[in-house]
């Protein structure tokens, strides 16, 4: 979910990966340079509303005595709330930034082995490219789905025994 280059990979085909595990990091440049764009802008929209909140307060105060016209009041009050809406929003964004920069780092949703690895040091990493990077597969437990007749499904019950054959694997039952 996130562009840049691949900076580190730590597993290779054949590697038994255990859940959580990071399997690969992703240089980000210009990812780290909104980000930091972002904070900045986050800081300067709290500094306007600073000054927009002392200029409001005082403007409020010299229309009280129609030492400034209403008018001139109210675009006052109204750019403080322009400045406030800006740092409400400014943090969102910071967030928005620092949750793609987690996506950086690549981790193993499940334990299992790497059977595919389409990557390497210095590859470009597309968000939402086509290119699978690694490929996890699972191979500890195999699961079957059958499909089983209306007429029989009544019959069946969890937990209940089965006998797996397969056609590659002549005279082979697997308890199930």
């Amino acid at each position: 979910r996130t562009n840049g280059y691949l900076k580190r990979r730590l597993v290779d085909i054949g590697d038994y990966v255990e859940a959580g595990q990071l399997l690969a990091e992703i240089d980000t440049p210009e990812l780290d340079q909104e980000l930091d764009r972002a904070r900045a802008l986050q800081i300067q929209a709290e500094a306007a509303l600073d000054l927009a909140t002392t200029t409001s307060s005082r403007w409020a105060g010299l229309s009280k005595t129609a030492a400034v016209s209403d008018q001139e009041n109210a675009e006052k009050q109204s750019d403080f709330k322009l400045k406030k809406a800006a740092v409400d929003s400014a943090p969102a964004e910071v967030r928005r930034l620092e949750n793609l920069k987690s996506f950086a780092q690549i981790s193993a949703p499940f334990a299992g082995t790497i059977t595919v690895r389409n990557i390497d040091e210095g590859d470009l990493i597309v968000a939402g490219g086509t290119k699978e990077l690694l490929h996890l597969a699972q191979t500890r437990k195999l699961r079957v789905f059958v499909r089983v007749p209306q007429a029989t499904a009544r019959g069946i019950r969890s937990g209940q025994k089965a006998r797996v054959t397969v056609m590659e694997l002549p005279g082979r039952a697997f308890e199930a």
